[in-house]
This record gives C-alpha cells, structure tokens and sequence, in this order.
C-alpha cells in the first residue's frame, strides 16, 4: 500500500489509461517537452531521448532549489544565467556535468538546496 500512495500509477494502470485515452502518449510527449524547454531556460540542457522519469526528477529538484532560493530571499532574476555575476553565488543552480547522470544530478541540486534552507531556530 505505501508504494502505491509514492506511486499511484502502476505499469498496468499506465496500460489502461492508454487504452482510455488514445492522446496520452502525445500528451506525455509534449509535456516533456515542454519540462525540457523549461530547464533549458535554467541552462540545463537534457537529451530530448532521456527517459521521462528522469526529466520529471531533475524538474522536482529545481523547483525545490528555486522555491529554496526564494524562501531565503533570494531573486531567481539576479541569480539564475545567464547572469554572469550573481548575487549570491550559493542561489546559483547547479551545473550538470559531462558525465552525470540524470539521477546523481537532481541529487546534487537538492543537497545544494538543503545547504541553503533556512535553519529553524
């Protein structure tokens, strides 16, 4: 049961939702599209054959890191590229690297952001 609340949707779920509606592979396909075009703005720039599932985590951890960013008064405007001097260079999103995978990024981007959270005292 409490895999199936981290993930609602099972494999043969995702096989009868096909079924139901003939559009959701397209839709899925757009929406990735869409994500990636999103990081793309943030400097991340991911192979458009990477899996979904991978794209949607790194999305999820930039979205923590940015919400992060904000809830220490930082301005995503003044600390996001293509901002050659930042004003914090510790609200400055992580870079993803050559060799990295999806996976180990979106890692990185939420210790980044862990580093950053404001400590409740």
């Amino acid at each position: 049961m409490a895999d199936r609340v981290n993930h609602p949707i099972s494999s043969t779920d995702e096989s009868h939702e096909r079924d139901l509606n003939r559009h959701r592979a397209a839709e899925q396909r757009d929406v990735k599209t869409e994500e990636l075009g999103r990081l793309h703005a943030r400097g991340i720039n991911i192979d458009s054959h990477a899996p979904a599932e991978a794209v949607v985590e790194v999305v999820e951890a930039v979205e923590l890191f940015e919400r992060t960013v904000e809830a220490r008064g930082g301005d995503l405007m003044v600390d996001t590229p293509p901002v050659r001097e930042p004003d914090n260079p510790d609200f400055v999103l992580p870079r993803l690297q050559e060799d990295e995978s999806l996976a180990e990024f979106a890692r990185r981007i939420r210790a980044a952001a862990a580093r950053i959270a404001p400590r409740a005292d």
